[in-house]
């Protein structure tokens, strides 16, 4: 195993974040890693550290907060969806997709309308305001994306993506599975 040291300490990531709690930030340059290189959580943890300090400029450049940009893409794409679809796809309470939904009809960017059949199933659609704005994001996520992976080709690019689909579908199914599991022993420990 090669010996791995804190990438985004090397590129003084630590700097952008300032703001956010010390938490928060990813760990000082030249700390040695050795095998939480190879992990997981941990990586990942980094990573989302310094995303959120991208996304910092995002969300005030575009007018967004966090949650806003999934949610207005989800429903550009998938128009007609229900809340309860939607909180599955973006892994969030039904209470958080609906607080958010709430502040985004108040901006005019989301109409969510009743379906005739079923009175509980609400159905979420973008208003022209609202497909205006997943727009301008479209095009900002594209940008933004091409700054974070400009260290991949566009070849690495796209199997870097397929295997984080890949694994993002691997871990549904263990989920699903454990909690199946736990449905069945009547949710005991």
């Amino acid at each position: 195993m090669a010996v791995a040291t804190n990438p985004v300490a090397d590129n003084n990531c630590e700097n952008a974040m300032s703001a956010q709690s010390d938490n928060d930030k990813p760990p000082l340059r030249g700390i040695e890693l050795g095998y939480l290189g190879e992990d997981l959580p941990y990586l990942t943890r980094v990573l989302r550290a310094c995303i959120r300090a991208e996304n910092a400029a995002f969300y005030k450049d575009f007018g967004t907060e966090h949650g806003d940009i999934a949610i207005i893409n989800l429903i550009g794409i998938n128009p007609g969806i229900s809340q309860n679809d939607l909180a599955a796809a973006v892994v969030l309470k039904k209470s958080a997709v609906t607080k958010v939904i709430k502040h985004l009809e108040e901006r005019g960017l989301v109409e969510r309308r009743k379906v005739s059949t079923d009175k509980r199933f609400n159905s979420l659609t973008l208003t022209k305001k609202g497909e205006e704005k997943r727009l301008q994001l479209r095009e900002g996520m594209k940008v933004q994306n091409d700054a974070l992976l400009s260290i991949f080709t566009d070849e690495e690019r796209a199997e870097f993506y397929g295997q984080l689909q890949r694994l993002c579908e691997h871990l549904m199914e263990r989920t699903n599975a454990r909690l199946a599991e736990g449905a069945e022993d009547g949710g005991a420990d």
